[in-house]
């Protein structure tokens, strides 16, 4: 359970969750918010609209029961002494009681999560939107040397705009940190970067979140086609004047992002292998910072940075969106390696979509399985679903901006809500998403026999912008082979899930992916 990361109820200040952004209903009754919360669960809702028009808050109806962000350093200890006696939530009494605040900071909750509570205005119906987490709390930081910092800025930290053009860039100058108190201009700074993309189609969303924030800091990405002069002197030894040349030579990138996969077969060589030409520029002296994500990061954690120094962050798929917080302490300096397990938060930046017509759209992150052969659960954590008013914002603005087409991504997607409270379904969220006017197309996967329900396939039959296509792996054909794999399902309910798909959708096309050969896999498992 994700809720298991969480927990609200530490002392006020000492936690790494900060701060938790809250919406709200308000009702007069109990039985009226309850009746309330069954049409939000069966999705014939959305919280913003039944705010606006059924809230009995003045305060917050018009903007569709937003509250805002709550700080999590609150303390309900009539004897605490935090900084001089302050409550931070104090402007909020009117709208969120403190009552109503201590209930909710008791409960262990989630983003997308609806609970009730009681004050003395009523029944608050509270929608937990988004959860801010101190990712510093959560990564290990270690310091570099910092010779080469003095030799290129000299003692007093200051370099000139002339030496800076000449090619004295530093890793530190991505959040323009060292530079607070120099005549360098950050935002002149002409800084690329170069992302390499391994694995899955989670991998793929998660490199356009990483492209999103790197070039919201100002860094954009390297062309194939960029190249720069270099000028080179040779003079003989003082002899012969000196003869100048100058050349062409490609443009290398200034960051290197490498977001991995653990699945193929020795997944960390080829990261090693990868790697070895920018450790090697980055050891010869030139500026360059060096960032491995993904699965292979999560997994190997801080022994990458033993077996390449040369590397600034490591940093786990949790932390797609947060690469610009983690960037911070590698401008000071500083070697991080982000791998601990958080709550995902939303996304302030946009993502840098690779097509203008289609795009993928996270809905679940994560994986509680346990298949006797995949690494999945152990790299990409455990399950979180996003709430449902974040992905259908997200696709309405896709749609906004001429996108035609949306995949919607999860490992196991028609796990989708079962995580959070109350328990939702994927087949809602699928008539949901597909009801957004202007969407055209609307695709998803990756779906797992045990949880596909058949009201998937009646959802996909009934929503006309739902394509015919299903792509559902079972792995294999034999109940035996299954139960060792750990699966959770039967050849049976493979083809029930079938024979369904059959009879509402005759043409629909059928994917799956087979594991031929799985230890101990006999001759007749295989027919």
């Amino acid at each position: 359970d994700s809720r298991k990361i969480i927990n609200y109820n530490e002392k006020a200040g000492e936690g790494v969750n900060l701060a938790l952004r809250l919406s709200h209903i308000l009702f007069a009754s109990e039985e009226l918010a309850n009746q309330s919360l069954e049409k939000l669960t069966r999705a014939e809702w959305n919280f913003e609209d039944m705010a606006k028009i059924v809230s009995n808050c003045a305060e917050t109806r018009e903007e569709g029961g937003n509250i805002g962000w709550v700080n999590l350093a609150e303390s309900f200890d009539a004897s605490w002494e935090g900084e001089e006696k302050k409550n931070p939530n104090e402007h909020l009494n009117e709208i969120l009681p403190p009552s109503a605040r201590q209930q909710i900071f008791s409960q262990s909750t989630k983003p997308g999560d609806i609970i009730s509570v009681e004050s003395r205005r009523g029944v608050h119906l509270i929608q937990v939107v988004d959860v801010m987490v101190d990712v510093r709390k959560l990564s290990f930081v270690k310091a570099r040397n910092n010779r080469k910092k003095d030799y290129l800025f000299g003692r007093s930290g200051e370099i000139s705009p002339e030496e800076w053009k000449k090619g004295g860039k530093l890793a530190g100058v991505l959040g323009g940190a060292l530079f607070e108190d120099s005549s360098v201009d950050p935002t002149e700074l002409d800084l690329t970067y170069k992302i390499e993309t391994m694995g899955c189609q989670m991998n793929t969303a998660d490199s356009e979140r990483i492209e999103g924030q790197l070039m919201s800091l100002g860094i954009r990405p390297l062309m194939d086609d960029e190249y720069m002069e270099i000028e080179e002197v040779k003079n003989n030894g003082g002899l012969v004047a000196e003869r100048r040349k100058v050349k062409k030579e490609k443009k290398k990138p200034d960051v290197i992002v490498l977001n991995t996969c653990s699945i193929r077969d020795h997944a960390e060589q080829k990261v090693y292998s990868y790697l070895g030409p920018h450790a090697k520029r980055k050891r010869a002296g030139e500026d360059i910072t060096i960032i491995v994500a993904g699965c292979v990061a999560q997994q190997e954690g801080q022994s990458l940075l033993r077996r390449i120094p040369e590397i600034d962050l490591v940093m786990g798929p949790q932390y797609a969106n947060r690469i610009s917080d983690l960037l911070e302490d590698v401008a000071n300096g500083n070697q991080v390696v982000a791998t601990e397990a958080s709550h995902i938060m939303e996304d302030s930046t946009k993502p840098r979509r690779q097509s203008s017509v289609c795009a993928w759209v996270n809905v679940i992150y994560g994986c509680n399985e346990r298949c006797t052969y995949c690494i999945v659960p152990t790299t990409r954590g455990v399950e979180q679903s996003r709430p449902v008013e974040s992905i259908v914002d997200e696709v309405k603005e896709l749609v906004e901006k001429g996108y035609k087409e949306v995949t919607l991504l999860g490992q196991n997607i028609d796990a989708y809500g079962r995580d959070m409270i109350p328990k939702r379904k994927f087949s809602d969220l699928l008539r949901t998403v597909g009801a957004i006017p202007g969407l055209e197309r609307l695709r998803f996967v990756t779906s797992h026999p045990r949880y596909m329900s058949l009201g998937v396939v009646d959802a996909v039959a009934e929503t006309p912008t739902a394509c015919e296509y299903f792509h559902v792996p079972f792995q294999s054909g034999s109940n035996d082979v299954l139960k060792a794999m750990g699966r959770g399902h039967t050849r049976e309910k493979f083809l029930q899930i079938v024979e369904r798909i059959r009879q509402r959708l005759p043409d629909a096309a059928i994917t799956a992916d087979v594991i031929v050969g799985f230890p101990g896999e006999t001759e007749q498992d295989f027919l």
